[in-house]
């Protein structure tokens, strides 16, 4: 009787320990990123956990991890405009705080790996985020704003 119970707990032992898998963890240093994987992964209903300015969630809920990846990047990084000048990018800067938009300036090469202007980045998490986003900065964003020699910065 024993010897069969033994039988029987080994396969159920090596189930249970093959059904754990590493956790799957990503991240970016991208402002807002992660919060935006953190709004997709509660979307889709998957657990997720915060561990080292990373987002983590169990091996089993990679998949998911992988698909709410892929709506972030769907909508995340549509929204920018090339700054002119310092000027331009205090007045964008201004401007997103006071409509309480999620924001970013970014520094931006040229194709000889050159430092070049500053890119200033509207975070959408949908793409109907990504629409309302693009009508403000087309309408309402202080686009014409410029320095001259009397206050460039």
């Amino acid at each position: 009787m024993g010897s069969a119970i033994a039988r029987v707990g080994i396969p159920a032992l090596v189930i249970a320990i093959g059904g754990c898998a590493e956790d799957a963890c990503r991240g970016s240093d991208a402002k807002y990123y992660n919060e935006a994987l953190a709004f997709h992964l509660a979307r889709r209903g998957v657990p997720y956990r915060v561990s080292n300015s990373v987002i983590c969630v169990s091996g089993r809920n990679a998949a998911g991890l992988r698909a709410a990846e892929a709506d972030v990047d769907a909508s995340f990084h549509e929204v920018a405009h090339l700054l002119v000048d310092s000027c331009e990018e205090r007045a964008f800067a201004d401007w997103a705080k006071r409509e309480g938009l999620r924001f970013d300036i970014r520094s931006t090469v040229d194709s000889q790996n050159q430092p070049s202007r500053k890119m200033f980045l509207l975070r959408s998490f949908t793409r109907e985020e990504v629409a309302s986003h693009r009508t403000k900065l087309v309408n309402d964003a202080p686009k014409k704003t410029r320095c001259n020699a009397s206050n460039d910065g």
